[in-house]
This record gives C-alpha cells, sequence and structure tokens, in this order.
C-alpha cells in the first residue's frame, strides 16, 4: 500500500500485473513475453503489485530498441547499482551487455537514459536484474525485479512518486555512515532489500514521531506510515525484526561518526 499520486500525469507508464518471478535459467521465456506484450508501444513501464493476489513484487521493465521508435521514451542505456559484498559498483546496461544476463542490483537509484541525454530515475531497494534478447533479434528486454516498493523519482516521461523524496532523504542518511566508518557499506550490502524498505518505514515512524509540526503538515505520510508499519511487522517479521536491528547498528555508527 502506498499513498495516492496523480495518475492522470502517470498514465500509460505504470501496469499492475504479476509478471514470472526470475529463473535459474536466463533464457526462460515466459517472462519475455509478458515484458514484451506490456512494452508493445512503450520504452518502459513501472510494473505495481497486486496485493489482491497476495503479490509483492514491482518491476521496472525497459526495452533497448536498435534504433528510436519515438512513440515514447527510448532507453538507450540503464544505469544501476551493484554490490561485491562490502562496497557499491556503478553497472550499466545496454545493447553491448553480454546476454542473457541474471544478476542482483543494489539499494539507490535505476536510471533511464536515451541517445539524447534525457533520463528517467526510479529509487529501488535491491533485486535481481534479468535481460534477454527479444524475438525480433534485434530489441533488448529488460526487468528490474523486486520484492519491495520502486519509487519513481524523476523524469521527462512521468511523475513523481509522493514517497520518493523520503526514500531519496533515507539513502542520504545512509551515506552518512557509508562515508566516514569502515564496515557500515558491507552492513547495508548484506541486508536483504525487504529488510532495506521495512528499514525506511521505520525511519519514516522515528522521523514522524520526533516532529509535531512535520506530522502535522503531512498527515497523509502520517497514516500510511501507520498502517505499513502494521502490515509489515504482521506479514514479514523476520523482516521488520532484521531491520531494527540494521537501524540500531546505523545509528551507532552514526554517533561514532559525528564525534
Amino acid at each position: 500500500m502506498r499513498p495516492d499520486r496523480d495518475e492522470g500525469a502517470a498514465t500509460g507508464y505504470g501496469d499492475r500485473m504479476t509478471i514470472e518471478q526470475p529463473s535459474t535459467t536466463p533464457d526462460d521465456g515466459r517472462w519475455l513475453e509478458q515484458v514484451g506484450r506490456i512494452l508493445a508501444n512503450l520504452g518502459f513501464s513501472l510494473v505495481e503489485p497486486d496485493r489482491n493476489r497476495g503479490d509483492e513484487d514491482s518491476h521496472v521493465v525497459v526495452a533497448l530498441h536498435p534504433t528510436p521508435t519515438t512513440r515514447h521514451f527510448d532507453p538507450d542505456s540503464i544505469g544501476y547499482w551493484t554490490s561485491n559484498g562490502t562496497r557499491g559498483l556503478a553497472a550499466t546496461l545496454d545493447r553491448e551487455t553480454r546476454l542473457p544476463l541474471v544478476v542482483d542490483f543494489s539499494w539507490g537509484s535505476i536510471t533511464l537514459t536515451d541517445r539524447l541525454g534525457v533520463k528517467n530515475e526510479f529509487l529501488t531497494f535491491g533485486g535481481t536484474v534479468r535481460a534477454q534478447l527479444g524475438t525480433d533479434g534485434a530489441t533488448v528486454f529488460a526487468d528490474f525485479s523486486s520484492n519491495s516498493p520502486i519509487f519513481r523519482a524523476s523524469g521527462h516521461s512521468q511523475s513523481a512518486d509522493p514517497l520518493a523524496g523520503e526514500a531519496a532523504s533515507f539513502f542520504a542518511r545512509m551515506k552518512v555512515p557509508i562515508d566516514f566508518v569502515p564496515g557500515a557499506e558491507a552492513l547495508l550490502a548484506g541486508a536483504a532489500p525487504r529488510t532495506l524498505y521495512c528499514s525506511f518505514v521505520q525511519y519514516l515512524r522515528e522521523k514522524l514521531s520526533q516532529g509535531h509540526t512535520f506530522r502535522e503538515a503531512n498527515r497523509w505520510l502520517a497514516d500510511w506510515t501507520i498502517k505499513e508499519c502494521q502490515r509489515l511487522e504482521a506479514g514479514a517479521p523476520e523482516f521488520w525484526n532484521g531491520a531494527a536491528e540494521l537501524m540500531r547498528h546505523l545509528g551507532a555508527i552514526e554517533a561514532i561518526a559525528r564525534e
């Protein structure tokens, strides 16, 4: 569940359906057929989970065409983050990438850039990306899948999610210990995407509890945070408890970094 946003501005750029989950066989074609249908007239789309069917997974699906279609935004490359277990590494997926591809990606941004340098950006807590050549033998299809929400952040062809600014603030907070204390980045790299998402919700709860003026000015955010805390604590207790432990560690690290 997330707060409502201006759906009018995003019409045609988001879908709500279930996509086949990443297979241990990279060239499993079922997901490719689904993504091909979604992107028949689009360059990318955010596919949000249908929780009425028990789905929790969000997807950013992208088509890299050999030549621009001019029907929609035409991505030329995709920037994202990976981890070697101790530090984050910038990665790029484009038409020169060796395929098929199945690899984990890290928390941070997913940035779609076209041939003119125009961008559309998303914020994510991590997941798995798979990419494969389409049946036309020319178009590369990619699926960034996460069991936590993916937020529209900014861009030429989409409106920002109401929670994107708070997610960016949370990521900025996490970068403080990374920049100053050895071991902090490895701690975050080892956290599951759902644990990081639970940490984000706990961060919002803490932020709202400490600022009366902020809370009163953002009643929608306060109401959403209460409901999401209840949902995650009841439905994902292992991730919720892991997030609380992670936040305690990061809080201690931040205190050291300020000394």
